[in-house]
């Protein structure tokens, strides 16, 4: 509701009618001045009724500016902002030989644009480059602003680094790691280019943390307002008792009889040198006094030879998955005393540690596996600080930890496998049925022989799964050639092909198919994806399969090797998009981040397999809405709405050339409808306010995701 005016204003083509005094003038809000489209509807007050034009979208063209100013260290640095919304931060596209590779928020201070125009000043924009530009060859790099055409000025340029450049630094990060005396390759060796990433950088870290310990205060205030200010009382809250550990070589007995003896409510292990924030136990505590609540877990970081904070691991909430795979929780974390005990009598059936250390990592780390979901709460603030002397027992997967996990999933039923992959991480293996359910591979296309082609015999050569059929629904294709190759498809034992002679709808289209066919599971393929490991399919119907799991993604590459799907991170730029993508497709990302099988919110329907029931029973696709694009993000979320995981797995790899099939200079027609389908996203699922459980709220949402921090967006009264 915008307000209400009187239609007093003198308009001349009125003039006959008493004096002509019947127009009107409305000052919108310049929120609205966004380039996006915007429906306003304006009634007659005394009956409702609608004036003419009534429901019709207005839009109201942006007043767009910015300049790429520098590129230093690698990093593209600029400012861009609307005239019409100067306190809005402008988002950028950046295009890299052809490629979409971010979308980037101005929103960084800029001193020298608040007094110009009056407002906060966030305009200005840092982009580090990827690591595929370090190849001694030349790259254009494009940046335009977001979902137009218009480019910044000195867009394109073009960029040029040598190959050896990426080894220099890493070779200098070690050499400051042994002067700092902290093992700073620890965790964040999978970074591509450390020095350029704000998430590696100890001074950065300590800038973002003075806004951190702001949110802190205001949770514990939080907290004290709850209590009704009683302060560090904690009267009638849980009793938390903090143990120290021994160091590594102590006997094992006697710190076991005390941990079994322990009274208080819950228990923190601290490691040897590491302490824990004044904040941690009054939040901890109000987090346990929450009915059922068994496990509290915290960010933390590291603490130099110094004193000062480096190496924040920054955490998502709980997923089962995840931690199978990786123990990301350490020993940040508060337990209740039942899950201590439980944990202590299943550590002395199966294991037996050489030291205190170990017995403790293994009870922690068998009361984390048996955990309950809802019986689990995060803290998004960094409340555990290891000691220079704990860094070198970050959580690493030792077989034993293998055999841990093994002997959780025999314990709950689960048919699956846990083998150790790599030094520090663990891979469970989900058996498929003797006999593995049949399978649907649904492949849209028009025209792009070269494409389809590829993506084919690409399935058909590889995969190695050994029920499945192809559905081909070909939307309209004209090219001769095109359609030779749909005739000799059509001949091919289980490939189908399925005519759509229709505008295009990948929502309807697919709904379309899915009810037609037969086969239980149905794997939505895109035809410019191309299968690189051949038991793709077996890892993605191994979850697939398991009953509490919705959809699964897959691990897509560029063809460059660059990371195109990682997963979607929901209410990223205020809709949602792919994560990892600044991480090559051998990297292991930010803390294992791309090499683990993990819950997400959502998953890319380029590559995705799901129950055909499922699908049915959410509705399918929501082809009025979302014909184009965000329909896998509102399948998604429709499925968890239903109490369904989505999960990915980087075990399951194809490349997806989507930059083949992406349109550039699209029309306002396009460009228009693709700004509904988000507004319809946006209304929803309240996206520009989702907070994704499976990201850390300590991480960029704006960047290419993993790499920087989230800063704090201006308050009200900063803008004021």
């Amino acid at each position: 509701m915008l307000g209400e005016f009187k239609a007093d204003l003198f308009h001349s083509g009125l003039a006959v009618a008493e004096a002509g005094r019947h127009g009107f003038a409305v000052k919108l809000p310049g929120e609205l001045l966004d380039g996006r489209p915007h429906l306003i509807r304006i009634l007659v007050r005394k009956d409702g009724t609608a004036l003419a034009h009534d429901g019709e979208e207005i839009f109201f063209p942006q007043q767009l500016h910015g300049q790429i100013e520098s590129l230093e260290h690698a990093a593209l640095r600029g400012w861009a902002f609307n005239e019409l919304a100067p306190n809005r931060s402008c988002l950028l596209d950046i295009e890299i030989d052809g490629r979409h590779v971010a979308m980037v928020p101005c929103d960084q201070p800029r001193s020298d644009l608040a007094g110009f125009l009056a407002s906060d000043g966030r305009h200005g924009f840092r982009f580090p480059l990827p690591a595929c530009v370090f190849d001694d060859r030349p790259h254009r790099v494009v940046i335009r602003f977001a979902n137009t055409d218009r480019q910044l000025i000195g867009s394109p340029l073009e960029v040029r680094f040598p190959r050896g450049l990426l080894t220099a630094r890493r070779r200098r990060l070690d050499e400051l790691a042994v002067e700092r005396g902290v093992a700073l390759e620890e965790g964040l060796n999978a970074l591509t280019v450390e020095p350029l990433r704000r998430i590696a950088d100890p001074a950065t870290y300590s800038a973002w943390l003075e806004h951190h310990e702001k949110a802190i205060e205001t949770a514990l205030a939080s907290v004290g307002a709850q209590s009704g200010g009683r302060g560090g009382g904690h009267l009638g809250k849980p009793t938390v008792e903090v143990v120290s550990l021994p160091g590594p070589g102590s006997e094992v007995k006697e710190f076991a009889a005390s941990m079994a003896g322990i009274s208080a409510d819950a228990v923190v292990l601290l490691e040897p040198g590491a302490r824990l924030h004044p904040a941690f136990l009054p939040l901890v505590q109000t987090a346990l006094a929450e009915d059922g609540i068994g496990l509290v877990y915290s960010d933390e970081d590291s603490q130099d030879a110094d004193g000062g904070r480096v190496q924040p691991h920054f955490k998502p909430g709980w997923d089962p998955d995840r931690y199978q795979a990786f123990p990301y929780v350490g020993f940040a974390c508060a337990i209740a005393r039942d899950c201590v005990r439980r944990a202590i009598a299943l550590v002395s059936e199966v294991e037996r540690p050489v030291d205190s250390w170990a017995w403790a990592k293994a009870v922690v780390d068998t009361a984390l596996l048996s955990a309950v979901p809802g019986r689990v709460r995060q803290l998004p603030f960094v409340l555990y600080h290891r000691g220079p002397a704990s860094v070198e027992h970050l959580p690493r997967a030792v077989p034993e930890r293998a055999t841990r996990v093994q002997a959780h999933l025999d314990r709950i039923g689960a048919p699956a496998d846990a083998e150790l992959d790599g030094p520090e991480r663990v891979r469970v293996r989900w058996r498929l049925p003797a006999s593995p359910p049949p399978v649907t591979l649904i492949v849209p296309t028009r025209d792009r022989v070269d494409l389809l082609k590829a993506c084919l015999e690409s399935v058909l050569s590889k995969t190695t799964y050994p029920r499945y059929d192809i559905v081909i629904i070909d939307n309209d294709s004209r090219e001769p050639e095109t359609l030779s190759y749909l005739e000799s498809l059509a001949r091919r034992p289980g490939v189908w092909v399925r005519r759509w002679p229709q505008p295009f709808n990948y929502a309807a289209m697919h709904n379309a198919v899915i009810e037609e066919i037969s086969s239980p599971y149905v794997a939505l393929l895109n035809n410019d994806v191309e299968v690189i490991a051949p038991e793709w399919l077996e890892e993605m119907m191994g979850h697939a399969v398991r009953p509490e799991v919705g959809a699964v993604g897959a691990k897509l590459l560029y063809p460059d090797g660059m990371i195109q799907h990682g997963g979607v991170l929901v209410g990223q730029h205020g809709a949602a998009d792919a994560t990892q993508r600044a991480f090559s497709g051998d990297e292991e990302g930010y803390f294992h981040s791309a090499m683990l099988v993990q819950t997400v919110s959502a998953v890319t329907a380029a590559c995705l397999v799901c129950r055909r029931d499922d699908y049915l029973a959410v509705g399918g696709m929501d082809a009025e809405c979302f014909s184009v694009a965000f329909n896998d993000v509102d399948l998604c979320l429709k499925l968890q709405a239903r109490g369904r995981r989505i999960l990915w797995t980087p075990h399951a790899l194809l490349y997806h050339r989507e930059s083949a099939t992406r349109q550039t200079g699209r029309s306002p027609e396009a460009l228009a409808h693709e700004q509904r389908e988000v507004a319809h996203l946006r209304s929803k699922w309240r996206t520009e306010t989702f907070v994704d459980p499976f990201y850390s709220l300590n991480l960029t949402r704006g960047l290419q995701t993993h790499v920087d921090f989230n800063w704090p967006q201006p308050s009200a009264s900063d803008q004021a």
